[in-house]
């Protein structure tokens, strides 16, 4: 018995085709009127709100667009976007340990790397810097336990954390401030030398988990990179001059720190809505945009939308804000054939747990009512069934 063998070709097409259902997005005449009334929701207490459609700049809805806000978190956008315009996206950051050519003296002489951490699972997991391998690089070398450390280029919170921990292991360290230009004095032998991830892995990590103290350090190396000094008085210039250097002259922001923590910062939600789009249509911002979390999946975001909004679960990509009495929320979501921009900063909130939690669920509502995947059907794949002539036996 003879088989003749046949060649069949199947053939499959992908089929692009925007989501119609109006109850599970409103179409964007609708949003006005709609999101008019659910930002006047007591929960919320007085919004204010931009909604902007990406592709052609259209502002969709707005409240108090331009009023200056407490961003809380939020601000870590300005930090990121202030970092990669100042810094290359693959720049890492070193820290080196020196013997000295005084008795019993260290110097560290390092670029403010802002991944040291005392966290082992940190360092494991995302290859930061564990400052507790700091101190045990010194130990390995020292002749005493009463040590004198000079040093140049480490956080505040390095210093901290590694003084406990010599503290700990029953050392006493004196610690002397250098700067740049005596940095390198009474240098002798390397034992150690750190390099952190790279910017954007950095990024990545911040903005998906809201680290404040990295943040914090980006937006000072930022500002020392523009040339106003490693220190939290620069924050505001540089955060000033690249919004001016993107010609986003309409924006003001007041900032104290570069995570968000302080009552005192200040940034409307235009500006953050303006800030996005940018970073949106320039590769050179792809590590910040790809750091944000996704509604209901990851970060901080990885319990939103869930129970509040299902639908818009996996559709939001967006950095979340909450300090006491604020709760923000500024990124991206998906509505069909449209992506748009948003932020909504909600700052005059009573001080509770409940309050907040309110408002966060609202704001997922509110968000819920415009989120619709782009939906992607497959073609079922076609098999042609063999005619009975092509068969001998």
């Amino acid at each position: 018995m003879r088989l003749k063998l046949l060649t069949f070709v199947s053939v499959a097409s992908l089929l692009i085709v925007t989501a119609t259902n109006s109850e599970a997005a409103l179409r964007m005449e609708q949003i006005p009127s709609v999101f008019a009334e659910l930002t006047n929701d007591k929960t919320l207490n007085n919004p204010a709100m931009v909604l902007m459609d990406l592709k052609s700049g259209q502002v969709v809805y707005s409240r108090d667009a331009n009023g200056l806000r407490k961003p809380a978190s939020t601000l870590k956008i300005m930090s990121a976007f202030s970092a990669l315009e100042y810094l290359p996206a693959d720049k890492t950051f070193n820290t080196s340990i020196y013997k000295t050519d005084i008795k019993n003296v260290f110097q560290i002489v390092g670029d403010f790397d802002p991944s040291i951490t005392p966290s082992l699972k940190l360092a494991k997991d995302l290859k930061f810097v564990w400052s507790d391998n700091l101190v045990n690089q010194i130990r390995k070398n020292a002749k005493s336990r009463y040590l004198k450390i000079r040093y140049y280029g480490l956080t505040d919170r390095t210093r901290t954390n590694m003084n406990n921990f010599f503290r700990k292991v029953g050392y006493r360290i004196t610690w002397e401030a250098l700067n740049y230009d005596n940095s390198t004095s009474h240098l002798a032998e390397q034992i150690y030398s750190s390099t952190s991830p790279n910017l954007n892995e950095i990024l990545h990590y911040t903005l998906l988990f809201s680290d404040n103290w990295v943040a914090d350090y980006l937006a000072k190396s930022a500002a020392a990179a523009a040339g106003y000094g490693y220190s939290a008085a620069g924050i505001e210039s540089v955060f000033t001059e690249v919004l001016a250097k993107y010609s986003l002259t309409a924006g003001n922001v007041n900032a104290l720190d570069g995570s968000g923590l302080s009552h005192e910062n200040r940034i409307s939600a235009n500006t953050l809505v303006q800030v996005l789009a940018t970073m949106y249509s320039n590769p050179k911002f792809d590590g910040a945009i790809q750091g944000l979390p996704v509604g209901g999946i990851s970060g901080t975001l990885i319990h939103r939308f869930i129970k509040t909004a299902p639908q818009a679960v996996g559709l939001v990509h967006a950095k979340t804000g909450s300090i006491n009495g604020v709760v923000s929320l500024a990124g991206f979501i998906d509505s069909a054939d449209h992506k748009y921009v948003f932020a909504i900063i909600a700052d005059r909130l009573r001080y509770s747990f409940a309050a907040e939690s309110a408002a966060r669920a609202t704001i997922d509502k509110l968000l819920g009512k415009i989120a619709a995947p782009l939906q992607i059907e497959t073609a079922p794949e076609i098999i042609p069934t063999p005619s009975p002539e092509s068969v001998t036996v």
